[in-house]
């Protein structure tokens, strides 16, 4: 088993997806890098939005950053696929380690959610993830958005109004958030889910 082989393997990647490079970066400055460079097999075909698959047309170069490997600071790059659907339209084939227009993988999203949820300060992730702070912030609102967008509390049948105090959840299962106030004019003027999306996820 060659190197690129067990890269394939940790990175869960499937045909036609393979390492083709490894390159690691040491620079003046001290700087550790590795850089994973993923191909696809030659003569593979994609599928478009009815199944249907399609032959490569051409590729555009991308990158992202991934979870540390030891010391070292990891890149994927990849020249990804692009495909002539069905319809006559060229569009980007979607890539299985990161989600569409986002410079990190899954796993590097996931890993960063999860030390938000347990409530590490910002500024710390993005130290130990060694990225700016505003990256961290972007991958959290686009997440908080999907999770507000899914959010449909039609199905609330029962609803219990208390004052809260942020951070003190306890067993509660859901919240749905009322104007400030202690008045009786707060429960009549329920923020709406649209309300919701048209703030910034993460802050009041």
């Amino acid at each position: 088993m060659n190197s690129e082989t067990l890269f394939s393997m940790a990175l869960g990647l499937q045909f036609p997806w393979e390492v083709k490079e490894i390159n690691f970066v040491h620079d003046a400055a001290e700087q550790k890098e590795l850089h994973l460079l993923i191909g696809f097999t030659k003569g593979a075909r994609f599928p478009d939005e009815t199944g249907q698959l399609c032959s490569v047309h051409d590729t555009v170069e991308r990158q992202w950053q991934h979870l540390n490997f030891f010391e070292h600071t990891c890149y994927l790059h990849c020249n990804v696929p692009r495909i002539e659907t069905s319809t006559g339209k060229v569009v980007n084939v979607e890539v299985p380690w990161a989600r569409a227009g986002s410079g990190f993988t899954l796993l590097f999203e996931a890993l960063t959610l999860a030390m938000i949820e347990r409530e590490m300060p910002v500024n710390r992730i993005a130290e130990l993830m060694r990225v700016y702070a505003q990256r961290i912030w972007t991958i959290f609102n686009h997440w908080i958005g999907k999770a507000l967008q899914a959010d449909n509390p039609s199905g609330i049948t029962q609803l219990g109004i208390e004052p809260f105090i942020p951070g003190d959840t306890g067993n509660v299962t859901g919240i749905m958030t009322l104007t400030p106030g202690q008045h009786s004019m707060a429960a009549k003027t329920t923020i709406t889910p649209e309300d919701n999306m048209n703030r910034r996820p993460g802050f009041p």
